[in-house]
């Protein structure tokens, strides 16, 4: 897979170094049905937006992850799947590695019936549809708080501007 971006410490914090620690390896999803409407995620406790996906399990391989998290995080089915591209981090302040595996996905399903950990619920965790104008809006609000939160942040809006300069014409055409 193709490599989109690599964020670094000196690109978010602006200070210099490398980890060196072993990735986690996530799967992650730009998510959309056939009304071209987008799922984000809303973490409540951190008020912040996000595409859906997470962690790959051991012997899992990054597509079963993809499938599973999709499904536990909004409620729908991975129809389509096509290759965006992957992400890079390496956070040298905390000594923290991650490759993050990005996904265009269109689903067919029709609720979202997520099924969040009670953490997550009880920290205001939610899905919803968005229009694409919506979600490049809410994915690059302005982030203030944790150096995580920028992270975060920096890897979905270089998805995000992948995923338009590829997919971005023909949604807006349809």
């Amino acid at each position: 897979m193709k490599l989109i971006k690599e964020i670094t410490d000196q690109d978010v914090i602006g200070t210099s170094g490398r980890s060196a620690a072993t990735p986690r390896i996530t799967a992650r999803a730009i998510l959309k049905d056939f009304k071209n409407r987008y799922i984000l995620i809303y973490s409540g406790d951190l008020d912040f937006y996000s595409f859906p996906g997470g962690g790959v399990k051991e012997n899992e391989s990054i597509v079963s992850a993809l499938k599973r998290e999709v499904s536990e995080e909004t409620g729908c089915s991975c129809d389509v799947i096509e290759e965006l591209g992957m992400i890079r981090e390496n956070r040298a302040h905390c000594d923290y590695t991650q490759i993050s595996y990005y996904f265009v996905v269109t689903t067919a399903s029709k609720r979202i019936s997520p099924s969040f950990t009670k953490l997550e619920t009880e920290n205001g965790t939610k899905a919803d549809w968005y229009t694409l104008d919506d979600v490049a809006e809410l994915i690059k609000r302005p982030a203030c708080g944790t150096v995580q939160k920028k992270f975060l942040m920096a890897r979905d809006i270089a998805a995000l501007d992948e995923y338009l300069l590829n997919f971005g014409s023909d949604v807006r055409n349809s």
